[in-house]
């Protein structure tokens, strides 16, 4: 069995591979950064026929189109990698006959945006009205997951919530706060820990636990043509994580606002409901969220203390 996999050097990416590696299939990945496995193919993402020439070695029986970037300056950058990338990754799939084969696109949950008290949770049915350049170029992808679906494209259209473990982005608020933890645990800053808002909630789900459900919808015919929310049903405020952090850090730590760190639009409340997920696959994210701080929290401490050595 032979996979293809986009973004596989990204948060997510890597640990798909890893899960792909234990099930045995051959490991083909493109991109500008080469996975951890696999062979690679570093073509531009843009050019179609260099595209075609990968999908036809590669000859993939599925494929996991995980590339993205969720921040960035530039807005164009956005629409060019986030929608524009699967256009033509399933343009390639086509012309190279390959069009049978399942895709998986993996979305947002950015892409519902701006979402009222009233309409939580948040199901598939939830009007999309993303407010950031992020969520509309994602949205984009699934627009255009949608319409090929249509025609009998094997597609499968996945927002994730909150995606939290090992390897994930520093710009992201869990993990600039378990840095910040870390860094007091190794003596490498004052007990002193900068935040922005922390009366927000949102629905966190573990990055093992989310490949999973990847590898299991992907491989479900249920699943093709479906938008699903990949979620727990379950919102945790930011400050109890941060609570928990330094809980596990078991030392007294001092939290003090900086305005640098708020978000100019900050959704009081955001978690889906998994109901769509449980009636396709049977199951939902059950991992404890605070198992996965520990791990996080944990994996950076070591880290921190090797670069001491």
């Amino acid at each position: 069995m032979n996979v293809l996999v986009t973004g596989a050097s990204g948060f997510s990416g890597t640990h798909l591979l890893r899960l792909l590696q234990s099930e045995r299939v051959n490991i083909f990945t493109h991109g500008p950064v080469k996975g951890i496995l696999g062979r690679h193919f570093d073509t531009p993402v843009h050019d179609l026929h260099a595209l075609v020439d990968v999908v036809r070695h590669a000859q993939p029986d599925y494929v996991f189109h995980l590339a993205g970037i969720a921040s960035g300056e530039n807005y164009s950058d956005f629409y060019s990698v986030n929608t524009l990338y699967a256009a033509n990754l399933l343009r390639a799939l086509e012309i190279a006959g390959w069009q049978d084969s399942p895709v998986l696109l993996v979305g947002s949950a950015a892409e519902y945006g701006v979402i009222q008290c009233d309409e939580l949770p948040i199901t598939e049915e939830t009007p999309a009205r993303p407010y950031s350049h992020y969520g509309v170029s994602k949205l984009a992808q699934t627009q255009l997951g949608l319409t090929l679906s249509r025609s009998g494209r094997k597609l499968v259209m996945t927002r994730p919530f909150n995606i939290i473990g090992c390897g994930m982005g520093d710009h992201l608020s869990v993990k600039s706060f378990a840095l910040q933890v870390a860094a007091i645990i190794v003596k490498k800053r004052p007990p002193v820990i900068r935040v922005g808002n922390l009366s927000s909630s949102r629905d966190f789900v573990d990055v093992k636990e989310t490949v999973k459900i990847y590898w299991q919808l992907i491989q479900t015919p249920a699943a093709h043509c479906q938008v699903i929310n990949i979620c727990s049903g379950k919102q945790i405020i930011m400050k109890e994580l941060l609570h928990k952090l330094i809980e596990f850090s078991g030392m007294a730590i001092e939290i003090r606002e900086d305005p640098s760190r708020f978000k100019p639009i900050d959704v009081p409340s955001h978690y889906g409901s998994p109901e769509k997920l449980r009636s396709i696959l049977g199951l939902t994210p059950v991992k404890n969220v605070n198992d996965t701080l520990k791990e996080i929290l944990d994996e950076l401490i070591i880290s921190m203390q090797k670069d001491r050595v």
